[in-house]
Protein backbone atom coordinates (compact mmCIF):
# COMPACT_ATOMS: atom_id res chain seq x y z
CA UNK A 1 0.00 0.00 0.00
CA UNK A 2 1.34 3.37 -0.99
CA UNK A 3 0.44 6.86 1.70
CA UNK A 4 0.61 9.88 0.60
CA UNK A 5 2.41 11.62 3.57
CA UNK A 6 2.76 15.19 2.24
CA UNK A 7 2.55 16.97 -0.97
CA UNK A 8 5.41 14.71 -3.16
CA UNK A 9 6.30 12.63 -0.02
CA UNK A 10 4.99 8.98 -0.38
CA UNK A 11 5.25 6.05 2.02
CA UNK A 12 5.64 2.41 0.62
CA UNK A 13 5.80 -0.05 3.39
CA UNK A 14 8.13 -2.93 2.13
CA UNK A 15 8.12 -6.49 3.76
CA UNK A 16 10.82 -8.00 5.50
CA UNK A 17 9.98 -11.42 5.36
CA UNK A 18 10.63 -13.51 8.49
CA UNK A 19 12.24 -10.28 10.27
CA UNK A 20 10.85 -9.11 13.63
CA UNK A 21 10.83 -5.70 11.80
CA UNK A 22 8.33 -7.04 9.77
CA UNK A 23 8.89 -4.32 7.32
CA UNK A 24 10.61 -0.83 5.99
CA UNK A 25 9.40 2.29 5.51
CA UNK A 26 10.73 3.66 2.21
CA UNK A 27 10.05 6.95 1.36
CA UNK A 28 9.72 7.85 -2.41
CA UNK A 29 9.93 12.42 -2.98
CA UNK A 30 8.36 12.80 -6.61
CA UNK A 31 10.26 14.99 -8.73
CA UNK A 32 9.03 16.89 -11.83
CA UNK A 33 10.53 14.35 -13.82
CA UNK A 34 10.57 10.52 -13.35
CA UNK A 35 13.16 9.96 -11.13
CA UNK A 36 12.34 11.50 -7.43
CA UNK A 37 14.43 10.50 -4.71
CA UNK A 38 13.75 7.17 -2.76
CA UNK A 39 14.93 6.89 0.81
CA UNK A 40 16.45 3.64 2.12
CA UNK A 41 15.39 0.21 -0.18
CA UNK A 42 14.56 -3.05 2.07
CA UNK A 43 16.67 -6.96 1.89
CA UNK A 44 17.85 -7.87 -1.01
CA UNK A 45 15.36 -10.15 -1.65
CA UNK A 46 12.69 -10.70 -4.37
CA UNK A 47 9.80 -9.64 -1.58
CA UNK A 48 10.91 -6.94 -1.38
CA UNK A 49 11.81 -5.74 -4.78
CA UNK A 50 8.60 -6.57 -5.68
CA UNK A 51 6.78 -4.42 -3.47
CA UNK A 52 9.13 -1.35 -4.31
CA UNK A 53 8.65 -1.81 -8.23
CA UNK A 54 4.77 -1.63 -7.36
CA UNK A 55 5.31 1.84 -6.08
CA UNK A 56 7.53 3.26 -8.63
CA UNK A 57 5.19 1.95 -11.22
CA UNK A 58 1.94 3.48 -9.56
CA UNK A 59 4.50 7.11 -8.95
CA UNK A 60 5.53 6.60 -12.62
CA UNK A 61 9.28 6.19 -11.34
CA UNK A 62 11.98 5.19 -13.36
CA UNK A 63 15.78 5.20 -12.07
CA UNK A 64 15.69 7.08 -8.82
CA UNK A 65 17.92 8.68 -6.80
CA UNK A 66 18.77 7.04 -3.50
CA UNK A 67 19.68 8.51 -0.34
CA UNK A 68 20.77 5.68 2.55
CA UNK A 69 20.29 6.65 5.67
CA UNK A 70 22.53 3.82 7.12
CA UNK A 71 25.06 0.91 6.15
CA UNK A 72 22.78 -1.94 7.56
CA UNK A 73 21.23 -4.46 4.48
CA UNK A 74 17.47 -3.84 5.25
CA UNK A 75 17.91 -0.38 4.08
CA UNK A 76 20.81 -0.33 1.45
CA UNK A 77 19.87 -4.44 -0.26
CA UNK A 78 17.92 -3.06 -3.18
CA UNK A 79 20.35 0.19 -4.72
CA UNK A 80 22.25 -2.30 -6.97
CA UNK A 81 19.05 -3.60 -8.80
CA UNK A 82 16.89 -0.10 -8.40
CA UNK A 83 19.49 2.63 -9.25
CA UNK A 84 19.49 2.90 -13.07
CA UNK A 85 22.44 4.67 -15.25
CA UNK A 86 22.86 8.45 -14.12
CA UNK A 87 21.28 7.34 -10.74
CA UNK A 88 23.19 9.95 -7.53
CA UNK A 89 23.14 7.37 -4.37
CA UNK A 90 23.87 9.28 -0.99
CA UNK A 91 25.49 7.80 2.07
CA UNK A 92 27.88 9.14 4.26
CA UNK A 93 31.29 8.53 3.53
CA UNK A 94 31.92 6.22 6.64
CA UNK A 95 28.76 3.65 6.42
CA UNK A 96 29.22 3.71 2.37
CA UNK A 97 32.56 2.30 2.78
CA UNK A 98 31.49 0.02 5.35
CA UNK A 99 28.38 -0.87 2.74
CA UNK A 100 31.57 -2.02 0.17
CA UNK A 101 33.29 -3.98 2.68
CA UNK A 102 30.35 -5.69 3.06
CA UNK A 103 30.55 -7.36 -0.28
CA UNK A 104 33.38 -9.33 0.67
CA UNK A 105 34.03 -12.16 3.19
CA UNK A 106 36.35 -10.01 5.05
CA UNK A 107 33.78 -7.43 7.09
CA UNK A 108 32.11 -10.28 8.26
CA UNK A 109 35.15 -12.27 9.64
CA UNK A 110 36.13 -9.20 11.19
CA UNK A 111 32.83 -8.50 12.87
CA UNK A 112 32.47 -12.68 13.77
CA UNK A 113 35.80 -11.89 15.87
CA UNK A 114 34.81 -8.66 17.42
CA UNK A 115 31.49 -10.27 19.00
CA UNK A 116 33.73 -13.51 20.13
CA UNK A 117 36.07 -11.12 22.07
CA UNK A 118 32.94 -9.80 23.83
CA UNK A 119 32.56 -13.80 24.28
CA UNK A 120 29.71 -14.45 21.93
CA UNK A 121 30.63 -18.50 21.89
CA UNK A 122 32.12 -19.22 18.29
CA UNK A 123 29.59 -21.22 16.55
CA UNK A 124 29.69 -24.85 15.54
CA UNK A 125 28.50 -24.33 12.47
CA UNK A 126 30.77 -21.73 10.95
CA UNK A 127 30.98 -18.42 11.69
CA UNK A 128 28.69 -16.74 13.46
CA UNK A 129 27.67 -14.61 10.86
CA UNK A 130 26.14 -16.67 9.38
CA UNK A 131 23.37 -16.47 11.02
CA UNK A 132 23.15 -12.39 10.34
CA UNK A 133 19.94 -11.46 8.14
CA UNK A 134 21.98 -8.67 7.41
CA UNK A 135 24.66 -10.91 5.17
CA UNK A 136 22.04 -13.10 4.25
CA UNK A 137 20.70 -10.67 2.54
CA UNK A 138 22.89 -8.12 1.48
CA UNK A 139 23.74 -6.12 -1.84
CA UNK A 140 25.86 -8.05 -4.41
CA UNK A 141 27.94 -5.41 -5.90
CA UNK A 142 29.91 -1.81 -4.52
CA UNK A 143 28.32 1.17 -5.23
CA UNK A 144 29.46 4.37 -6.76
CA UNK A 145 28.33 6.52 -3.54
CA UNK A 146 28.14 9.93 -3.82
CA UNK A 147 29.09 10.75 -0.01
CA UNK A 148 27.30 13.78 1.87
CA UNK A 149 27.88 15.40 5.19
CA UNK A 150 26.41 17.28 7.91
CA UNK A 151 24.60 20.28 6.32
CA UNK A 152 24.48 19.35 3.09
CA UNK A 153 21.00 20.22 1.11
CA UNK A 154 19.59 18.49 -1.66
CA UNK A 155 16.42 19.69 -3.10
CA UNK A 156 13.79 16.78 -4.59
CA UNK A 157 10.24 17.54 -4.67
CA UNK A 158 9.81 21.37 -3.58
CA UNK A 159 11.98 20.47 -0.38
CA UNK A 160 15.61 21.79 0.51
CA UNK A 161 16.38 18.30 2.44
CA UNK A 162 19.76 19.15 4.90
CA UNK A 163 21.67 16.31 5.53
CA UNK A 164 21.69 15.64 9.68
CA UNK A 165 24.47 13.51 10.82
CA UNK A 166 23.20 10.94 13.68
CA UNK A 167 25.99 8.58 14.64
CA UNK A 168 24.94 5.52 17.10
CA UNK A 169 22.71 3.28 15.57
CA UNK A 170 25.49 2.94 12.73
CA UNK A 171 28.96 5.04 13.12
CA UNK A 172 27.41 7.43 9.71
CA UNK A 173 23.95 7.26 10.10
CA UNK A 174 22.33 10.16 7.82
CA UNK A 175 18.88 11.96 8.24
CA UNK A 176 17.06 14.52 5.92
CA UNK A 177 15.24 17.33 7.35
CA UNK A 178 13.21 19.98 5.89
CA UNK A 179 13.44 23.21 7.54
CA UNK A 180 10.00 24.57 6.43
CA UNK A 181 7.73 21.91 6.20
CA UNK A 182 9.59 20.33 9.82
CA UNK A 183 9.54 17.31 8.06
CA UNK A 184 12.39 14.99 9.64
CA UNK A 185 13.68 11.63 7.73
CA UNK A 186 15.67 10.36 10.57
CA UNK A 187 16.00 6.74 9.40
CA UNK A 188 16.67 4.30 12.83
CA UNK A 189 18.10 7.02 14.69
CA UNK A 190 14.55 7.10 16.71
CA UNK A 191 11.96 4.77 16.41
CA UNK A 192 8.53 4.62 18.12
CA UNK A 193 7.26 1.26 18.78
CA UNK A 194 10.67 -0.26 19.33
CA UNK A 195 13.85 0.96 21.07
CA UNK A 196 16.97 1.01 17.82
CA UNK A 197 19.65 -1.70 18.29
CA UNK A 198 23.12 0.18 19.33
CA UNK A 199 25.49 -1.98 19.31
CA UNK A 200 29.99 -2.11 18.54
CA UNK A 201 30.72 -1.86 14.67
CA UNK A 202 34.07 -2.09 13.15
CA UNK A 203 34.74 1.79 13.48
CA UNK A 204 32.92 2.33 16.40
CA UNK A 205 33.46 0.71 20.28
CA UNK A 206 31.09 3.49 22.37
CA UNK A 207 27.85 3.62 20.19
CA UNK A 208 25.43 3.80 22.79
CA UNK A 209 27.60 7.70 23.93
CA UNK A 210 27.26 8.17 19.89
CA UNK A 211 23.58 8.18 20.31
CA UNK A 212 22.64 9.70 23.01
CA UNK A 213 24.43 12.75 21.89
CA UNK A 214 23.09 12.31 18.57
CA UNK A 215 19.53 12.56 20.49
CA UNK A 216 20.63 15.52 21.79
CA UNK A 217 21.46 16.96 18.68
CA UNK A 218 17.78 16.17 17.01
CA UNK A 219 16.45 17.66 20.39
CA UNK A 220 17.19 21.73 19.19
CA UNK A 221 15.08 20.56 15.32
CA UNK A 222 11.88 21.75 15.21
CA UNK A 223 10.09 18.86 13.52
CA UNK A 224 6.53 18.24 13.67
CA UNK A 225 6.34 15.42 11.12
CA UNK A 226 9.01 12.68 11.98
CA UNK A 227 9.01 10.23 9.45
CA UNK A 228 10.72 6.90 10.61
CA UNK A 229 12.17 3.91 8.78
CA UNK A 230 10.40 1.44 10.50
CA UNK A 231 7.14 1.14 12.35
CA UNK A 232 3.97 3.29 12.68
CA UNK A 233 4.34 7.30 13.00
CA UNK A 234 5.62 8.88 16.33
CA UNK A 235 3.22 12.01 17.07
CA UNK A 236 5.66 13.54 19.27
CA UNK A 237 9.66 13.25 18.70
CA UNK A 238 10.21 15.15 21.97
CA UNK A 239 8.49 13.16 24.10
CA UNK A 240 9.89 9.97 22.16
CA UNK A 241 13.30 11.10 22.82
CA UNK A 242 12.86 11.38 26.70
CA UNK A 243 11.10 7.98 26.51
CA UNK A 244 14.96 6.72 24.68
CA UNK A 245 16.99 8.23 27.04
CA UNK A 246 15.29 7.43 30.12
CA UNK A 247 14.99 3.11 28.72
CA UNK A 248 19.17 3.44 28.33
CA UNK A 249 19.20 4.91 32.05
CA UNK A 250 17.47 2.37 32.95
CA UNK A 251 19.19 -0.49 30.77
CA UNK A 252 22.97 1.04 31.88
CA UNK A 253 21.43 0.57 35.87
CA UNK A 254 20.21 -3.01 34.88
CA UNK A 255 23.71 -3.82 33.93
CA UNK A 256 25.10 -2.63 36.52
CA UNK A 257 22.81 -5.08 38.80
CA UNK A 258 23.54 -8.16 36.72
CA UNK A 259 27.75 -7.66 37.14
CA UNK A 260 27.42 -7.11 40.90
CA UNK A 261 31.33 -8.07 41.97
CA UNK A 262 31.24 -11.20 39.62
CA UNK A 263 33.29 -10.92 36.16
CA UNK A 264 31.12 -11.17 33.51
CA UNK A 265 31.54 -11.10 29.70
CA UNK A 266 28.89 -9.62 27.44
CA UNK A 267 27.05 -12.23 26.07
CA UNK A 268 26.63 -13.26 29.91
CA UNK A 269 24.86 -10.29 30.49
CA UNK A 270 22.89 -10.36 27.84
CA UNK A 271 21.25 -13.79 29.04
CA UNK A 272 20.19 -12.00 32.54
CA UNK A 273 18.87 -9.02 30.59
CA UNK A 274 15.47 -8.14 30.16
CA UNK A 275 13.71 -8.50 26.33
CA UNK A 276 10.52 -8.11 25.16
CA UNK A 277 10.80 -11.21 23.01
CA UNK A 278 8.22 -14.24 23.00
CA UNK A 279 10.98 -16.92 24.33
CA UNK A 280 10.90 -18.82 27.90
CA UNK A 281 14.11 -18.64 28.15
CA UNK A 282 17.83 -17.42 26.80
CA UNK A 283 18.09 -21.10 25.58
CA UNK A 284 14.86 -20.57 23.37
CA UNK A 285 16.08 -17.21 21.92
CA UNK A 286 16.42 -17.44 17.83
CA UNK A 287 20.64 -17.26 17.19
CA UNK A 288 20.01 -13.93 15.89
CA UNK A 289 18.31 -12.51 18.62
CA UNK A 290 20.86 -13.99 20.56
CA UNK A 291 23.80 -11.65 18.53
CA UNK A 292 21.83 -8.33 18.64
CA UNK A 293 21.01 -9.02 22.51
CA UNK A 294 24.94 -9.16 22.90
CA UNK A 295 25.76 -6.09 20.84
CA UNK A 296 23.01 -4.36 23.17
CA UNK A 297 24.98 -5.57 26.23
CA UNK A 298 28.20 -4.54 24.45
CA UNK A 299 26.96 -0.68 24.07
CA UNK A 300 25.94 -0.47 27.55
CA UNK A 301 29.31 -2.26 29.71
CA UNK A 302 31.34 -0.42 26.78
CA UNK A 303 29.50 2.81 27.94
CA UNK A 304 29.79 2.26 31.30
CA UNK A 305 33.78 1.17 30.94
CA UNK A 306 34.36 4.73 29.54
CA UNK A 307 32.51 6.73 32.09
CA UNK A 308 34.68 4.86 34.63
CA UNK A 309 31.79 2.93 36.28
CA UNK A 310 32.80 -0.63 35.64
CA UNK A 311 36.19 -2.02 35.09
CA UNK A 312 37.47 -4.20 31.89
CA UNK A 313 40.03 -7.18 31.81
CA UNK A 314 40.70 -9.82 29.23
CA UNK A 315 40.54 -12.99 30.93
CA UNK A 316 40.10 -17.22 29.47
CA UNK A 317 41.45 -16.70 26.27
CA UNK A 318 41.71 -12.92 25.72
CA UNK A 319 38.16 -12.49 26.15
CA UNK A 320 36.81 -9.10 27.48
CA UNK A 321 35.37 -9.35 31.27
CA UNK A 322 33.56 -6.47 33.24
CA UNK A 323 32.74 -5.92 36.29
CA UNK A 324 31.46 -3.30 38.77
CA UNK A 325 34.49 -0.70 39.56
CA UNK A 326 35.95 -1.62 43.19
CA UNK A 327 36.68 1.41 45.10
Amino acid sequence: MLNKIAENIYCKEVPLPNNPLRHINVYIIKGEDDRGLIIDTGFNRPECEEALQEAFDELGIQSPDVFITHLHSDHVGLVPKFAGEGSTIYASEIDGEIINFEVGNLYWYILDDMFIKYGFPPADFGRNTDIHPGRKYVHESRIDFKYVEEGDVLEYGGYKLEVVATPGHTPGLVGLYDRESKIYFCGDHILGTITPNITIEISADNPLADYLKSLEKVEKLEVEKLLTAHGTPVPDMYERIDELKKHHEARLAEVQKILGNEWKTAFECARDMTWEIECRNWDEFPAPQKWFATGEAISHLQYLYSVGRVERDELEGDIYYYRNKVE
